[in-house]
């Protein structure tokens, strides 16, 4: 006689697709609450619209044709009704004249440009959809690895995990490019993660191309993927390694084009680039003792998945997911760091968990059958 939790894992072993709809359902769930319970937690601004969507929003208004006067009209008018800790310097901050913002944020029109649209129909909340979506696309990437490996159970905890993650949902849901980029990684997980040789084809290769002009388009994402045209490097997939490698630092082109310096740890502004790059190991130091301690006290859950994670990834580290997991976890710590803000709550570290998921999704059942043969 099987027991009641028999029953259903033996129903969803038979209907693996259903694991799309349960995704879906935690998606809506997750994205529900958000929109429902948002606001200050701790003193951290846990809302949906913030400082640096300001600006997003500000070009979104301005592509889908208002003037620079009444798009920061707009703007202002809803962040001061909407945001929480968002202090609103318009509109004259956002217009094309402040070389600083634009110079920073020059290259970055991808998620403006795909907003247009929403926001036409929806106003500046219409920013949200972007990035809405894109979670969903993560969760629904990690159902496809889970049903590739035949592990659709440990995608099932895999999507309970990330969607418990209240770090996760603080930025994935808010109205800047760091769900955007997500997607571009998420892609990319999904793309290689069919290729257990890593021998991708003419169309795998134009893909890729386009997650990494994409992420290019939507945010700082050089070193992401440097340190995955390096694991090509190692598996000697040449034409893959140069491909991934040559974009990311295409991708850098419109940075060196104007003065950057004052991007780079700008809260040592007074500082000479040089100075800067002493300073830099230290901060280096300083972020990731925040950024874990920050995790452990608002995010626990997921900081003892990110710490599980990372030692499976160790122990099983020839797999694919491990080696772009580690790489790409590195890459982001060191992105986090050039920033140079403090308590940002894994925010420049995100763009890592498509490649958490997929190594969580590829290396736990080993762990668990490991785990059976020794208790046996």
């Amino acid at each position: 006689m099987k027991s009641g939790a028999e029953k259903i894992f033996a129903f969803f072993g038979r209907n693996p697709a259903i694991i799309y709809l349960f995704a879906i359902l935690v998606w809506s769930l997750t994205l529900a609450a958000k929109l429902l319970y948002n606001g200050l937690i701790f003193g951290f601004d846990y809302g949906l619209f913030h400082p640096d969507g300001a600006l997003y929003s500000f070009r979104a208004l301005l592509w889908s044709g208002q003037s620079e006067s009444e798009a920061g009209r707009l703007v202002g008018e809803w962040y001061r009704s909407n945001s929480f800790n968002a202090q609103y310097q318009g509109p004259e901050l956002y217009y094309r004249n402040n070389a600083f913002l634009w110079d920073q944020y020059s290259g970055r029109i991808l998620y403006p440009l795909l907003s247009v649209p929403f926001v036409k129909l929806f106003g500046v909340g219409g920013m949200l959809v972007v990035p809405a979506v894109t979670m969903l696309f993560v969760l629904l990437v990690t159902s496809r690895i889970a049903l590739n490996l035949k592990v659709p159970a440990i995608g099932y905890l895999a999507i309970i995990l990330i969607s418990l993650s209240t770090s996760i949902q603080r930025w994935m849901f808010a109205n800047i490019t760091d769900g955007l980029l997500l997607l571009f990684v998420s892609i990319f997980a999904w793309l290689v993660q069919r290729r257990s040789n890593l021998n991708l084809t003419k169309s795998d290769h134009v893909i890729l191309a386009i997650a990494v002009i994409g992420s290019s388009l939507t945010r700082f994402s050089a070193l992401i993927w440097i340190s995955v045209a390096l694991v090509f490097l190692v598996h000697k997939k040449f034409f893959t390694s140069v491909l991934v490698g040559g974009l990311a630092l295409l991708g850098l082109a419109p940075i060196f084009l104007k003065p950057f310096s004052g991007h780079v740890l700008p809260g040592y502004s007074d500082k000479s680039l040089i100075e800067k790059i002493f300073i830099y190991p230290i901060n280096l130091v300083k972020v990731t003792v925040f950024e874990l301690g920050q995790l452990y006290v608002l995010d626990r859950t997921f900081f003892v998945f990110l710490l599980f994670c990372i030692c499976l990834a160790v122990v099983y580290r020839h797999h694919n997911s491990s080696k772009f997991f580690l790489a790409v976890l590195i890459a982001v710590w060191l992105t986090g760091a050039i920033n140079g803000v403090l308590g940002v709550n894994f925010r420049y570290q995100l763009p890592v968990v498509p490649l958490l998921l997929w190594a969580f999704v590829e290396t736990f059942p080993k762990f668990l059958s490991r785990v059976r043969n020794y208790s046996d």
